[in-house]
């Protein structure tokens, strides 16, 4: 993905939050809905967004499938997930990217439209004061490689697995499970 200057982006537009209390996440989705400007934004669980080029590769697809008619969800950001959690089912990719209830931290992720520019100042700014409107507070965490994000997304890992070849089963799954619910 290019940035306005022509340079390849390396961050995903995506911040992390936490919450002081533990989300109702009926009452949390139904909040979100209300003031949620557009399908471009959606929230996962911690353990889920680990790498930019695993989220870039999500949005590339889910873009591109919502694009050609071809998405299994509905929405843009039900698509994003089901992309993301490497399922073919929707029902299981909120199971397995989605919110829990009771979650007290997770990322809030922009997903870019590939054939437009974006701004991440003013995204950046949109994403604090959607996070603000939900009691949310930004927190610094970074995007981190996992084993137990990568198994709850439904990866077989060895135990000592190099974190390094995490990102690339990370993709893999996503790419995977696009071909298999295409055919």
């Amino acid at each position: 993905m290019m940035n306005q200057s022509g340079a390849m982006w390396e961050t995903f537009p995506c911040w992390s939050w936490e919450s002081p209390e533990p989300l109702d996440l009926k009452s949390f989705v139904q909040s979100f809905q209300k003031i949620v400007p557009n399908q471009r934004w959606v929230f996962c669980r911690t353990d889920v967004a680990q790498t930019s080029r695993q989220l870039w590769t999500a949005a590339t697809v889910s873009n591109r499938n919502t694009e050609r008619g071809t998405a299994q969800a509905r929405t843009l950001d039900a698509e994003f997930l089901r992309v993301l959690a490497g399922t073919h089912n929707v029902s299981e990719a909120f199971k397995r990217a989605g919110l829990p209830n009771g979650a007290m931290a997770g990322w809030l992720l922009y997903i870019p439209d590939q054939s437009a520019l974006v701004d991440l100042k003013i995204t950046g700014k949109k994403a604090e004061q959607l996070l603000k409107n939900l009691g949310l507070s930004k927190t610094s965490s970074e995007l981190e490689v996992n084993v137990n994000g990568a198994k709850n997304l439904g990866i077989a890992l060895d135990e000592n697995v190099d974190l390094s070849r995490i990102e690339a089963s990370l993709i893999g799954h996503i790419l995977l499970a696009d071909v298999s619910s295409s055919q």
